[in-house]
């Protein structure tokens, strides 16, 4: 079922009236929310929900809440605070991918849902987003796409964080739009996703198996896009972040994060990074990722590719300090960062002293 075609009428319709015909189809979406030990930020996520979910829309959105092991009273505060969202115990070991598909199978089975959000809880909301996810939902031009969202930066709200990537290019400035609400891409972050049901019915669940915690959501869309639906960026639907000098580093390159870091425990940690399921560059994310589609990867490669970044990380103590500052600079200029944040970045390692180039 779908909305009566406004075109089928005679007579002018405003944009008011055509919002209520499109409520004539009144589909079921559950809201996915992995978490773990950030009981404030879950808190400060499931209230905005609350707020804007009104009478109207209350029989429309679920919200299923994954809560993977934590120990800091997260459960205490969903039971007590938010009755009304379907809660989830993991233990642990579920990390991002796997919270998510527990979280969409649970919809899917049990709630009989015709949409599924993505959502992290570290985001704020914008007042409109929940408006903004029942237009699309009901609108017949999404049926056969996922839809993604922009996070931008609290303090810097022109520089978005977190989005989607084009071209092997992450999008990270409103200059992308344009004149446009939205633009077709290859794939999204999993921080805001609108996924319809028959997607899932069609490409399957997210693969827990090979994307633990990094890149689920890439592999996921991508692996949509493949398949021949339309992967959609939307300026409509909006939150912000607190993205610290800390975020932007962790996300760089390791060899740039070891001339960035030169304490010995914390060079410690990147090396741990390439085995350790919660940095972006460990070695299962990246070959699984560069080998997408692939019905199985040799072991070998895993190895290679491990001995590859120690060794190129090692190596960098004796590059150009020159080089390194270079590189870095294109780095924040490409993804849009802010000087201010550019130049915390790089006195990280005492570079200041070129700083006036900016």
């Amino acid at each position: 079922l779908f909305p009566v075609p406004c075109s089928l009428f005679p007579f002018a319709i405003n944009s008011s009236f055509t919002f209520k015909m499109e409520m004539l189809y009144m589909p079921h979406i559950s809201l996915v929310i992995p978490v773990r030990n950030r009981k404030e930020y879950t808190k400060n996520i499931l209230s905005e929900l609350q707020n804007q979910i009104s009478e109207i829309y209350q029989n429309m959105i679920s919200i299923i809440v994954i809560d993977d092991g934590s120990t800091d009273g997260t459960t205490q505060i969903i039971s007590s605070e938010f009755p009304q969202v379907h809660l989830i115990q993991g233990n642990g070991s579920l990390w991002w991918t796997g919270a998510i598909k527990l979280g969409m199978e649970y919809a899917l089975d049990q709630l009989a849902s015709d949409y599924i959000i993505w959502l992290n809880d570290d985001i704020f909301l914008r007042e409109d987003f929940i408006e903004k996810v029942i237009k699309i939902c009901t609108s017949p031009q999404y049926h056969d796409a996922v839809i993604g969202g922009i996070v931008c930066d609290r303090t810097y709200p022109h520089w978005i964080v977190f989005s989607g990537m084009l071209n092997k290019k992450l999008i990270r400035n409103m200059d992308h739009f344009g004149a446009k609400a939205e633009i077709q891409v290859d794939t999204l972050n999993g921080n805001i996703t609108i996924i319809p049901r028959h997607i899932v019915d069609i490409i399957g669940l997210p693969d827990q198996d090979r994307f633990r915690h990094y890149g689920g959501d890439f592999e996921f869309v991508l692996r949509a896009k493949k398949k021949g639906f339309k992967v959609i960026l939307s300026s409509q639907l909006q939150a912000t972040t607190d993205y610290q000098v800390n975020d932007v580093i962790r996300y760089m390159h390791p060899w740039w994060q070891w001339q960035l870091r030169p304490n010995f425990s914390q060079r410690k940690e990147i090396l741990k990074g390439f085995t350790n399921f919660k940095s972006h560059y460990n070695i299962w994310h990246r070959v699984n990722i560069n080998h997408f589609g692939a019905k199985s990867i040799p072991k070998w490669k895993y190895l290679v590719l491990y001995i590859r970044q120690v060794i190129k990380v090692l190596s960098s103590d004796f590059w150009l300090k020159g080089k390194i500052e270079s590189e870095i600079k294109n780095y924040c200029q490409e993804q849009n960062i802010p000087p201010e944040i550019t130049e915390q970045i790089l006195a990280e390692r005492s570079f200041r002293g070129s700083m006036s180039t900016l």
